[in-house]
């Protein structure tokens, strides 16, 4: 990581911190890090070739995200996530995507520039070369760009605390190439101005993958009791 940190960071001028909690949050997700793991920085600065100091302040950037949690006994570790949880996590995403959505179609209309049908446009793209970690990314971009459309500022720093949770819960689902479609469908409403069907679009997008989520995840959908908030997932675990 040593020479593609420092290539990142002469070539784009990217933060160290943020170049290692990329690594380290790639790592949560693709569960080479998974639940419950101890995150230790003088280790994590070895693995990555760094010294503690971006490690610390990339720790805190999860921290902040939700995948990050700190424990009395054990210190820093990976967060997991139970049921409860996931289906908080969604209730969350429809109340303000809905929001952010239908904010953002109303800038739009107004002029507002965005970027979103070039995020679908690689999202198609990495979709046709079988590259389904950058469908994801861009998946999960095409979210955050909607977040920052509305220019709602109090929104953005609502979901600050859960962002890194949210990231992960985007990349469970089976069929990414649903996920792009949908999303092509809610970007055509946003930038066509319509702000009620773009928020009736992002709204029942959500309802259909919580609903997808819970059943891959738990083997059921959310008609089943989610108050079991023993059981956990990680948020490695692979998708099928």
């Amino acid at each position: 990581m040593a020479k593609n940190a420092s290539e990142r960071l002469y070539q784009h001028q990217v933060p160290m911190r943020d170049i290692v909690a990329d690594e380290i949050r790639a790592r949560i997700f693709d569960g080479r890090l998974p639940a419950g793991e101890r995150l230790v920085e003088r280790d994590l600065a070895e693995s990555f070739g760094v010294s503690r100091h971006p490690v610390r302040e990339a720790l805190r950037v999860l921290q902040r995200e939700g995948i990050v949690e700190s424990l009395a006994s054990r210190g820093l570790i990976v967060t997991s996530l139970s049921k409860r949880q996931v289906l908080d996590l969604y209730m969350i995403r429809e109340a303000l995507e809905s929001v952010a959505t239908r904010e953002a179609a109303l800038r739009v209309a107004e002029g507002a520039e965005h970027h979103l049908d070039a995020t679908i446009a690689e999202a198609q793209a990495a979709v046709r070369d079988g590259d389904i970690e950058a469908a994801h990314a861009a998946n999960a971009r095409f979210h955050d760009e909607l977040i920052a459309l509305s220019g709602n500022e109090a929104l953005e720093h609502m979901l600050e605390p859960i962002l890194g949770r949210l990231h992960w819960l985007f990349r469970q689902v089976a069929d990414v190439n649903s996920v792009v479609v949908e999303h092509a469908r809610i970007a055509e409403a946003v930038t066509a101005g319509d702000a009620e069907w773009a928020a009736t679009l992002a709204r029942a997008h959500v309802l259909a993958y919580r609903n997808a989520t819970m059943k891959l995840l738990f083997d059921e959908g959310t008609d089943a009791e989610p108050g079991s908030a023993g059981e956990t997932v990680d948020q490695g675990d692979p998708v099928s």
